[in-house]
């Protein structure tokens, strides 16, 4: 039992760091002041890296828990999964975004000088949001503890979350050009 509730603990809570990390990279990004940015994005990186520590510890969890029929092929064919096959592929999935943007962004500080790769940093990034969505989705397919009250509060305060500071973000910006207006 254990790694059940060890499984479940990571999984909700990664799901809170990684929406944590979302909300504050739209916020961040629509903040001028430099100490006040600084500040946003440490947290929003040390979120982000929390986020993928404990996503790590759900997938060890739960592959290592001999009461749940989920191996670890799932990790690269997820549909083959005896357990909820389109909830073990929308996680990995999910999975997969979150690592790329974290890649990618542990690679920007090294790769800063790169145009080809500044010019596509948003398209890589926005890995991390479709990662966050699927992890939304596998949390709401596979989870055991996804119909019970506080379980839905939790993925509706995260859907929330991200929905605030997405209209907070479009606010700073005026819609013909795009141009900042805060």
């Amino acid at each position: 039992m254990t790694l059940w509730y060890v499984a479940r603990a990571a999984g909700v809570v990664a799901m809170i760091m990684f929406t944590l990390a979302a909300t504050l990279g739209m916020v961040t990004s629509a903040n001028r002041k430099p100490e006040r940015r600084f500040w946003l994005q440490y947290v929003h990186r040390s979120a982000a890296v929390t986020g993928l520590v404990l996503l790590g510890a759900h997938v060890f969890a739960v592959i290592a828990d001999s009461n749940v029929a989920i191996s670890p092929t799932v990790l690269l064919w997820p549909f083959g999964s005896g357990y909820r096959p389109f909830a073990m592929a929308v996680g990995t999935l999910a999975l997969y975004g979150l690592v790329l943007a974290a890649v990618a962004g542990a690679a920007r500080g090294r790769l800063a000088h790169s145009q080809a790769f500044s010019k596509y940093w948003r398209s890589i990034h926005i890995a991390a949001s479709v990662g966050w969505l699927l992890s939304i989705g596998h949390a709401l397919l596979a989870g055991t503890d996804r119909s019970t009250p506080w379980m839905l509060a939790i993925t509706v305060g995260c859907l929330a979350a991200v929905a605030g500071a997405g209209m907070y973000r479009a606010s700073t910006y005026s819609a013909p050009n795009l141009v900042r207006t805060r």
